[in-house]
C-alpha cells in the first residue's frame, strides 16, 4: 500500500509548507509548461509577500474556486505553523556518550568490518548516546501530541503540480547551483530548477533576476516563506534548509540536490521511471551502516519485531536462515537487520526523489526532525557516525509511516587523486548510481534468489556473506552491465572558484594537477574541464558584469583581474590534459 492509515497523522510539521500554497498559484499558469521565464522574481516575491507576511493577500484578481483554496490554504497552515512552534521539544542533547560505547569507528559492509558488527546489536547501540528516562519521555510527548494535532487538519487538493529540480543557494552555493544548471541543460534535462535562497544571504539581484530565468529555473527566498516567529524560534542552518525547500518547492514530483552534486545523465524522465513511479522515494547510500539510537523507536511510538531478522544489511532478498545460523537467538544481530527498524545502509542526501502527494507524511516528518536536528533528531539518528545531518530524516519519516521506498543498492563510489610523495589518497567526489538500471539489477536479482531458494529445507549456509551476494548480482556484468553513473557529489574542493585560487589547492610545485583521474567511469564526462569553461565565460569575460554577491563581497577590481589569470591558466592545463586523462582512465 502507497498510503496507510498511519498516513492521516501525516500532516504534521510544516512551518513552511506555507511556500507550497503561495507558490502554487503564482506559478499555477506557468507551471504545466514547465517554464519560469515568464515570471519575473519581483513578481513571484511580491506575491508571496501579499500571502505569507499579511496571511490575508489581496485576492481579488483569483476566480471564486482559487479564492476558496487559498482561504483553506491559509487556515491549514496557521495551524500547522502553530502546532510546531507549540510541539518541539524544549532543551537539547547532551552529546554524552556512555564509556561502554564501542563506536570507535564507522563501520561499513566490507568483510574487514565482520567482525565489528556486533557493535550494531541493540545491546551495543542503545549503550552509546546518552538520553535519561525524562529526555525521552520528553520526546515521545512532543512527538506524539504534534502528530496527533497535524491530524485533525486537511491539506487542500491540488496543492502540489509538476515536476522539478531543487536546490538551496546562498552565497557560494548559488555560484554552484549554476555550474549543476549548466550542467544539466548542457546534457539535455530541460526540467525546471527552483533555487532557495537562505534570509542572510539575500541580495542575489543579477544572478536570480538576470542568469537564472534563461536556463527555465528561478529564486525562491526562504524569508518570504517562514513566519518571523518560526525565524526567531529556531535557529535554520545548512541541512535544515534542504528539507524547507522540498516542502516550499512548487513541485509535486521533485529532485533535491546538493548544490555541489552533478548529474551527468539526461533526467527528464526519471519521474516517469521504476521504481520511483510506484514508491514515490528513491534514496541512495552512503559509506557506512546504520547506528540510530535504539531508543529513538521509543521516542517515535514505533514497534520492533525482536524475534524477527528481514535483511543482512543490503540483502532484503535472501531468507534469513540462510545467513543467521540461529533465528531464536537474534541478540548479537544488528539491531537495523529486525522487522520495523529503518533498514541499513545509511543514507547520503546529496540527491533525493520525492512524490510528495505520496509522501506528504515522509516530507513533514523529516521537516519535524530536522527542525529539531540539532537540537536532537541529529545526534539520535547518526550517533558518533560521519556525516552527521538531514541524511537520515527522510527515510526515518517514510519507515514511521510505512510508506514504500527504495533504497539504491550499488555502492557508492570515489574519484579523486594519489597526493604526491605517497601521502596517500584524496577522495574528491562520491559517485552515486542510476537508480533505474540499479533497480533492474534488483529484480533480476530477486527473481534468481527466489529461483535458488525455491526448495524447503535449505539450511543455514556458512559460506554466505554480503560481499558475495553484492558481487554475485550487482557487479557480475556477464549478467547485466556495470551500472551508470549519475551523479558526481564533488564535496572537497568544492567548484568555488575564489577559493580555489586562494588556496592553490590543486597546483602542486606551481603546477597544476587534476582531482579527478577516472574519467572512464564518468563516460569521460571532464566535470573539471567543463565547469572552468563556465568560469571563464560567467565571469571573466570583458562585458560580464558581477553575477554572485558571495564574489562582490569578497573581490574589488584588482582581485577579479587575478582570479581570472589563474581561471584561464587551469582552463589552459584542462584543455591541453584532457585526452591524456581520458586515456589514462581506468
Amino acid at each position: 500500500m502507497l498510503v496507510n492509515k498511519r498516513f492521516g497523522k501525516v500532516l504534521k510539521l510544516i512551518f513552511v509548507f506555507i511556500a507550497i500554497g503561495a507558490v502554487y498559484f503564482v506559478v499555477e499558469s506557468v507551471r504545466s509548461k514547465n517554464d519560469y521565464t515568464s515570471l519575473s522574481v519581483s513578481q513571484y516575491r511580491d506575491y508571496l509577500k501579499s500571502h505569507i507576511d499579511t496571511g490575508n493577500g489581496d485576492n481579488t484578481n483569483l476566480n471564486k474556486e482559487d479564492r476558496v483554496v487559498d482561504e483553506k490554504l491559509q487556515k491549514f497552515y496557521s495551524s500547522v505553523f502553530q502546532n510546531i512552534i507549540d510541539h518541539s521539544p524544549s532543551g537539547k542533547c547532551r552529546r554524552v556518550y556512555k564509556d561502554a560505547c564501542k563506536l570507535t569507528q564507522d563501520v561499513g559492509n566490507r568483510p574487514d568490518d565482520y567482525e565489528n558488527w556486533f557493535k550494531l546489536s541493540y545491546n551495543e547501540l542503545i549503550n552509546c548516546l546518552e538520553l535519561d528516562l525524562g529526555e525521552v519521555q520528553t520526546l515521545s510527548s512532543s512527538h506524539a501530541s504534534f502528530i496527533d494535532e497535524l491530524n485533525k487538519l486537511v491539506l487542500p487538493r491540488d496543492s502540489y503540480k509538476g515536476d522539478g529540480i531543487v536546490m538551496v543557494g546562498g552565497g557560494k552555493f548559488s555560484l554552484m547551483a549554476f555550474l549543476v544548471i549548466k550542467t544539466l541543460r548542457n546534457l539535455g534535462t530541460t526540467l525546471p530548477v527552483e533555487v532557495f535562497i537562505p534570509p542572510n544571504d539575500e541580495g542575489e539581484t543579477e544572478f536570480c533576476n538576470k542568469l537564472l530565468p534563461k536556463f527555465n529555473s528561478k529564486c525562491v527566498y526562504i524569508s518570504d516563506i517562514l513566519p518571523q516567529q518560526m525565524i526567531e524560534k529556531f535557529e535554520f542552518k545548512g541541512y535544515q534548509f534542504k528539507s524547507i525547500a522540498i516542502i516550499a518547492s512548487s513541485f509535486e514530483n521533485l529532485l533535491l540536490l546538493d548544490a555541489d552534486n552533478f548529474p551527468i545523465k539526461p533526467l527528464d524522465n526519471i519521474f516517469e521511471a521504476e521504481p520511483y513511479k510506484t514508491t514515490g522515494l528513491v534514496m541512495w547510500p552512503d559509506f557506512w551502516r546504520r547506528t540510530t539510537q535504539p531508543l529513538y523507536y521509543k521516542i517515535a511510538g514505533r514497534t520492533v519485531d525482536f524475534k524477527t531478522r528481514v535483511r543482512n544489511s543490503i540483502d532484503d532478498l535472501t531468507p534469513p536462515h540462510i545467513y543467521t545460523k540461529n533465528l531464536m537467538n537474534l541478540k548479537d544481530v544488528p539491531f537495523h537487520d529486525l522487522l520495523g527498524t529503518i533498514p541499513d545502509v545509511s543514507t547520503e542526501s546529496g540527491q533525493l526523489l520525492i512524490n510528495k502527494s505520496k509522501h506528504l507524511g515522509t516530507v513533514l516528518l523529516a521537516l519535524y526532525y530536522n527542525v529539531n536536528g540539532p537540537t536532537w533528531y541529529y545526534p539520535i539518528f547518526s550517533q558518533k557516525a560521519a556525516g552527521e545531518g538531514d541524511k537520515e530524516t527522510f527515510i526515518a519519516a517514510a519507515n514511521f509511516y510505512d510508506l514504500p521506498f527504495y533504497q539504491v543498492k550499488t555502492n557508492v563510489g570515489v574519484d579523486g587523486y594519489h597526493l604526491a610523495n605517497g601521502k596517500g589518497y584524496r577522495g574528491v567526489a562520491m559517485l552515486q548510481h542510476d537508480f533505474i538500471q540499479d533497480y533492474s539489477k534488483y529484480m533480476d536479482a530477486s527473481k534468481r534468489i527466489s529461483q535458488k531458494y525455491a526448495k524447503v529445507g535449505l539450511n543455514y549456509d556458512p559460506k554466505y556473506t554480503v560481499e558475495n551476494f553484492y558481487k554475485e548480482y550487482f557487479e557480475d556484468e556477464e549478467i547485466n552491465k556495470e551500472v551508470d553513473i549519475m551523479f558526481i557529489h564533488s564535496n572537497l574542493p568544492k567548484f568555488d572558484p575564489y577559493t580555489l585560487w586562494q588556496d592553490e589547492d590543486l597546483i602542486v610545485d606551481g603546477k597544476h594537477i587534476r582531482s579527478f583521474t577516472n574519467l572512464k567511469r564518468l563516460k569521460n564526462y571532464d566535470i573539471e574541464l567543463e565547469n572552468f569553461k563556465i568560469f571563464n565565460d560567467i565571469l571573466c569575460q570583458d562585458d560580464k558584469k558581477p553575477l554572485f554577491k558571495y564574489l562582490e563581497d569578497k573581490m574589488n577590481a584588482n582581485d577579479f583581474r587575478h582570479m581570472c589569470q589563474y581561471i584561464g591558466n587551469r582552463l589552459d592545463f584542462l584543455n591541453e590534459s584532457h585526452n591524456e586523462a581520458i586515456g589514462n582512465s581506468k
